[in-house]
């Protein structure tokens, strides 16, 4: 048995992550583990379609075995985002690999690039904080540094966003000291956040983008069973959209107060001051561009916006998730559950309810998770609940989604 993991937000799930699921068992892999963002993601948006939705797709794609990343580190920087995901991995016991794309496509390069960015930050601090009064975001300071002391070459392959969260992964390894070995497949598709296309490839962004302007032919780039459910939520008007947030968004930022928005992950007291006087725009575009500036990249501003909604805390991602909340599964996946039960350090079901009493810490997460999904029915045309998150029944699959049925 060799078991591999990936951590996905499969946002939706497209041809290219179906190559990299491929790849992957081509590389051996027996069984294959997907950690999956919760319904806010890591760009500080709501997911297109739901966590169950996704979770879904990712076993018809070949994912065995669905869990959950909670809100606090799927909604987050790269760093949080990847450290969290690395500590419930590790936790679980069972894995043998992590497995993630990349532009380079091979171990070597990224490792001299994790390199490159660890003594960077551990070592010339003091100038990543001199880019940084010049009103550089940090990581433009650190790119910055990188250039100078590693030449050009390295700092664009570090500023990759295709390589970005696989140098945190290998950071992440390191920090926590796992037994699992990393293994990249070379992107052969399109850039992350591009807006263009290649044969039958095209980014996760040009979907949701083409989708959210009522252009559907985007479908062409996804499975049929992708297209089969995306297609069934827009008639049902489930997609989610930040935009219908809008009003919920400026009443949060109209009445929080400096100790809250102070707790916030990735807040200081200067963003707090742009913050505070943006509170008072009409509009969530002009909010976004009135807090905006080269100090601060939109990611990290609309992530704050998320975690003040549903009310995350810095304090939350200190911690290591408490538990894996497991969302989708087939029969490959049972049999990794029933080794978990001997092998795992953090309680593993698929019931939020049961995983809610299994300690202080537990409840607290499961508490956010069902006010995160609160949020999220208000983010579709058709409003939901977070009943559907206690009442959902989480069976094995037992055959792959057929579009045209």
């Amino acid at each position: 048995m060799k078991v591999s993991a990936i951590i996905c937000e499969y946002n939706p799930l497209h041809n290219g992550h179906l190559h990299h699921i491929e790849e992957t068992r081509k590389n051996g892999a027996t069984h294959l583990i997907g950690v999956l963002s919760s319904n806010f993601v890591q760009r500080g948006d709501v997911a297109m379609i739901s966590k169950f939705d996704r979770a879904h797709l990712a076993v018809n794609a070949g994912i065995d075995l669905v869990i959950e990343l909670p809100s606090p580190f799927s909604c987050a920087a790269a760093e949080v985002y990847a450290t969290g995901a690395i500590s419930l991995l590790n936790a679980l016991g069972i894995v043998d690999e992590l497995s993630f794309g990349s532009s380079l496509g091979d171990m070597e390069s990224i490792f001299l690039l994790k390199e490159a960015s660890l003594s960077t930050t551990e070592i010339y601090g003091k100038q990543i904080r001199e880019h940084m009064k010049k009103g550089e975001s940090y990581p433009s300071a650190v790119w910055a540094v990188v250039q100078q002391r590693y030449g050009e070459h390295v700092s664009e392959m570090m500023h990759d966003p295709n390589n970005l969260l696989a140098i945190e992964y290998l950071k992440a390894m390191q920090k926590l000291n796992v037994s699992f070995e990393p293994f990249t497949i070379l992107r052969r598709c399109v850039m992350h956040d591009s807006f263009e296309t290649k044969e039958s490839f095209a980014s996760a962004s040009f979907i949701r983008k083409c989708i959210s302007e009522g252009d559907f032919s985007c479908l062409d780039y996804v499975p049929s069973y992708t297209k089969k459910v995306i297609s069934e939520r827009i008639q049902q008007g489930k997609i989610a959209n930040i935009r219908h947030l809008e009003k919920l968004i400026l009443y949060k930022m109209r009445t929080i107060s400096e100790e809250e928005i102070l707790s916030l992950p990735d807040m200081n007291e200067p963003l707090m001051n742009r913050f505070f006087s943006a509170r008072t725009e009409n509009s969530l575009d002009a909010f976004f561009a009135r807090v905006k500036s080269k100090c601060y990249t939109m990611s990290r501003i609309r992530r704050i916006v998320m975690c003040a909604l549903a009310g995350i805390e810095k304090k939350m991602i200190l911690k290591s998730p408490p538990y894996a909340r497991v969302l989708a599964f087939n029969e490959r996946g049972r049999e990794l559950m029933n080794i978990t039960r001997k092998t795992s350090k953090i309680p593993v079901h698929t019931s939020l309810a049961k995983l809610r009493n299994e300690g202080a810490d537990e409840k607290k997460f499961v508490c956010l998770e069902e006010k995160v999904s609160h949020i999220y029915g208000l983010a579709q045309e058709t409003f939901s609940s977070a009943e559907e998150d206690f009442r959902a029944r989480i069976v094995m699959e037992t055959k792959k989604w057929n579009y045209q049925e």
